[in-house]
């Protein structure tokens, strides 16, 4: 007879803990929310995440406010989300590089995605682009391979970093092409744009909004983008896979974590938000400005298989090339 009543009110317990969860997420939010982004204003992913956030703004009449913590590869702005409270009211922007590249430069790293965080929704992909000079002999990547074969020791590419996403890409398609390129780190595009247009390097690797304007001055030319298709934004530019093989395919993608607990009614109600947002038509036109395609699938589970099918393949990458940031 204890025993029956122990587990009735366990039960009843149990179920007042579920209707607290469903309220509290029903008038979820009532204040604003916090979007942790882990790199500086004015960058693509930073204006991916502020036109996902004046959406959401619009559709819960709370304000999502951002707060940039750049450096230290996103590690620093990781943390600072992983140890916010699981309520809902601080999020974080990540991508490939916080939950696939870091992993695979750090031995040691102070936070695990999937166990630390709890994914929200992807939210937009994107890619990069290989360019060169306008006057760079070479009009697509098939000519391209055949000049650096044919004077190996001799070109030089520009990357926005050790370890960014731009330096993954080009080790992998130099390793599988049997390239030698020489790689030229720089500070993010805001630097290696301007060094390539300069003639400082052959070839550069960018996303198109950092390059877009000097193509359209015919300063610059794509010659390849680092996808297994091609980008709407960018049609008439073939993809690396063309030639790479079919599954070279290094596309970006962008979404939102919250911290490891947050009630999963919360997860649910920001995903379809987001799912709802990403489909409007001011959405999609200042996404295409940034060269951002809207995320086809943008559930919790769609995340969280992203998330695992890229570790494997950027440690892959890293460990054949030798690339560490320890």
């Amino acid at each position: 007879m204890k025993l029956n009543i122990f587990f009735s009110r366990a039960i009843m317990a149990l179920s007042a803990l579920a209707f607290a969860a469903l309220g509290h997420a029903q008038e979820y939010p009532n204040r604003s929310v916090k979007i942790i982004v882990p790199y500086a204003p004015g960058g693509q992913a930073d204006g991916g995440v502020r036109v996902v956030a004046n959406a959401l703004t619009q559709q819960f009449g709370q304000s999502f406010v951002i707060e940039n913590i750049s450096g230290s590869s996103g590690i620093a702005a990781m943390q600072t989300a992983m140890r916010a409270p699981a309520d809902g009211y601080t999020l974080v922007y990540s991508d490939d590089g916080q939950w696939a590249i870091n992993p695979a430069l750090y031995s040691k790293l102070p936070y695990d995605t999937l166990r630390d965080f709890a994914p929200i929704s992807l939210f937009s992909t994107t890619a990069l682009f290989l360019v060169v000079p306008a006057s760079f002999p070479a009009n697509n990547l098939q000519e391209l391979v055949a000049l650096v074969k044919a004077k190996p020791d001799v070109y030089t590419y520009a990357s926005s970093g050790v370890g960014s996403p731009h330096h993954l890409t080009m080790e992998d398609l130099k390793a599988r092409l049997g390239l030698n390129i020489l790689h030229v780190p720089y500070r993010g595009t805001g630097q290696s744009v301007p060094a390539l247009i300069a003639g400082q390097v052959s070839m550069g690797i960018a996303a198109l909004a950092s390059v877009s304007g000097f193509v359209k001055e015919g300063r610059l030319k794509l010659i390849a983008v680092n996808t297994a298709k091609r980008f709407a934004f960018a049609p008439n530019v073939p993809p690396m896979s063309d030639v790479a093989g079919a599954d070279f395919d290094h596309a970006g993608s962008l979404g939102l974590l919250a911290p490891a607990g947050t009630p999963q009614a919360i997860i649910d109600k920001l995903s379809a938000a987001i799912a709802k947002a990403v489909t409007t038509p001011d959405t999609v036109t200042r996404f295409a400005s940034l060269g951002l395609e809207p995320a086809v699938n943008s559930s919790p589970e769609r995340m969280t298989e992203r998330i695992r099918e890229t570790k494997p393949i950027y440690a892959r990458i890293a460990k054949r090339s030798g690339i560490s940031l320890d």
